[in-house]
């Protein structure tokens, strides 16, 4: 086929394709004219910061919007009708900037800011204090040993490890199992990383940085690189579920962006986590055990 020929085939597909994808997208509009109105459980004149169970209930609506977006702490939250619920956790009356994104056809996208002042009423249990730190300084670790160490589960379900449950020893080949964690009577928390992680590829790269790292068929890095660091802990209990909160990026076991923990069980020596994953809401669950 001689050179002019390909040329006219050429141009004749790119201007099909092009055809093609203006018919799909049709009209691409901004979205615009965002509103952002938020309750507060139990707000009232004499309580306008709530009822200390730290519930706001988001709404949002928009001209030319097909989804919606929440942005809280660092954490992204999708909201397709634009309602969204959230269990806010730092005690006392804390000031909290939301932001609202407004999403259109082919992903176009316009944003706003909240803030909001919120009460959170909750002294931690004194059992629960001495648990985590042993009231001085505590080391733990994932129970690697058992069954039902690490696992999956449907958003908000009842069951823990009804999707998934790693088996004794099965994720020996990532750099997870010789983590530790390090809880302080000071609110001060320490990972000990052995110099890599385990976690999925995208939250990893978007809150620490790209690495030399390949991810694997379901988009987790084995051996992500990141020396060890310290942050803040703190407790809450919002609807009545003791939660453990880390600051910045920090993180227990499996990497998967969110830094808030519901203890679902605990003893002495041990406790069950779960945490929901930051953009697509699956609740991933961890057994940790003392090293004393």
């Amino acid at each position: 086929m001689e050179y002019k020929n390909l040329l006219f085939l050429f141009l004749t597909i790119t201007f099909y394709s092009c055809q093609q994808e203006d018919y799909f997208f049709g009209e691409i509009l901004t979205p615009d004219n965002i509103i952002v109105d938020y309750e507060i459980t139990g707000a009232s004149a004499d309580s306008p910061y709530g009822d200390g169970s730290g519930e706001v209930i988001f709404t949002t609506s928009a001209d030319n919007s097909l989804s919606y977006k929440y942005i809280i702490k660092g954490v992204e939250y999708l909201a397709p009708s634009g309602q969204k619920s959230h269990l806010f956790s730092d005690p006392g009356i804390q000031t909290y900037t939301v932001s609202v994104i407004a999403i259109g056809s082919a992903g176009v996208q316009s944003s706003t800011v909240v803030n909001l002042d919120v009460y959170v009423e909750y002294i931690p249990p004194p059992d629960l204090i001495t648990m985590l730190t042993s009231d001085s300084q505590r080391t733990w670790r994932m129970k690697s040993e058992a069954p039902f160490h690490f696992g999956l589960g449907p958003f908000e379900g009842e069951e823990p490890f009804a999707w998934y449950s790693a088996s004794v020893g099965e994720k020996a080949y990532t750099g997870m199992y010789d983590d530790r964690f390090v809880f302080n009577i000071d609110g001060s928390f320490t990972h000990l990383t052995k110099e890599t992680v385990f976690g999925f590829e995208e939250y990893l790269v978007t809150d620490f940085g790209p690495s030399d790292q390949e991810a694997n068929d379901l988009g987790e890095v084995d051996h992500y690189p990141l020396e060890d660091y310290s942050e803040q802990w703190s407790l809450s209990g919002p609807g009545g579920v003791e939660t453990l909160s880390l600051t910045g990026n920090a993180f227990i076991s499996f990497y998967v962006g969110n830094h808030t923990y519901k203890i679902l069980e605990r003893t002495p020596n041990e406790m069950l986590l779960q945490v929901t994953e930051r953009d697509e809401e699956y609740e991933w669950y961890f057994r940790l055990i003392s090293e004393d």
